[in-house]
């Protein structure tokens, strides 16, 4: 038998699936929750019971398609053929992710833009967005480990400061897909680069400055 507990997580659940379709359709900024109400087809009131205020559900709105779409990759990272990679090629797949991610999720991609500026503009402090920044940061662990598997193995230098390495090209990498995906036609020059060449030349310069 379903328990209180249960069926509240239940209704959560489904409201945060409401809220993701109206936030792509609509846009963070222009929702409102009386139409996350109706798509989840429930009282704009019961939705105050579970998320106090809109940035609370956009936040977890954000998580759970953060976490959705990155565990697509997960598997990927438990096979044998990835396990017997050496540090540099372990870094290099999972530097890939990027260019996957730029191919094939653009809609994921449009909306960790979005959400950033939204929490910006709300002036939300970091203690709010603890568990979102637990789960954008489930990739680093394994970044580390191939890295320090790298410099055990003898792939990757030794100076390379790992956590540096990790930040600096996650950013620059995250950042150059949302441009691809959200601002790429501003100048006629943008169009002279392909997207797609533009993320593998960035992920080469990195495994290049790991090896050299």
């Amino acid at each position: 038998m379903e328990t209180k507990i249960k069926r509240i997580e239940k209704r959560k659940e489904e409201v945060i699936l409401a809220s993701i379709e109206i936030f792509k359709k609509h846009g963070i900024e222009n929702s409102k929750m009386t139409d996350i109400a109706d798509q989840a087809d429930i009282g704009v009131a019961s939705i105050y019971r579970y998320f106090s205020t809109k940035p609370e559900l956009v936040i977890e709105a954000a998580i759970k398609i953060w976490e959705d779409v990155i565990d697509t990759f997960y598997k990927d990272f438990s096979t044998e053929s990835y396990k017997s990679l050496n540090g540099i090629r372990s870094v290099e797949t999972l530097l890939e992710v990027f260019l996957k991610l730029y191919k094939h999720h653009k809609d994921f991609m449009r909306f960790i833009e979005e959400f950033d500026h939204y929490i910006t503009k709300e002036k939300i402090s970091p203690d709010k967005l603890e568990l979102y920044e637990s789960a954008i940061l489930n990739l680093k662990p394994l970044m580390l480990d191939a890295l320090q598997k790298g410099k055990q193995d003898g792939s990757i230098i030794q100076q390379v400061d790992n956590h540096i390495f990790y930040m600096s090209i996650t950013h620059t990498l995250l950042s150059l897909c949302q441009k691809l995906i959200s601002r790429n036609t501003i100048l006629n020059s943008d169009q002279d680069v392909e997207g797609e060449v533009q993320v593998k030349l960035i992920i080469e310069m990195a495994i290049q400055y790991l090896s050299k």
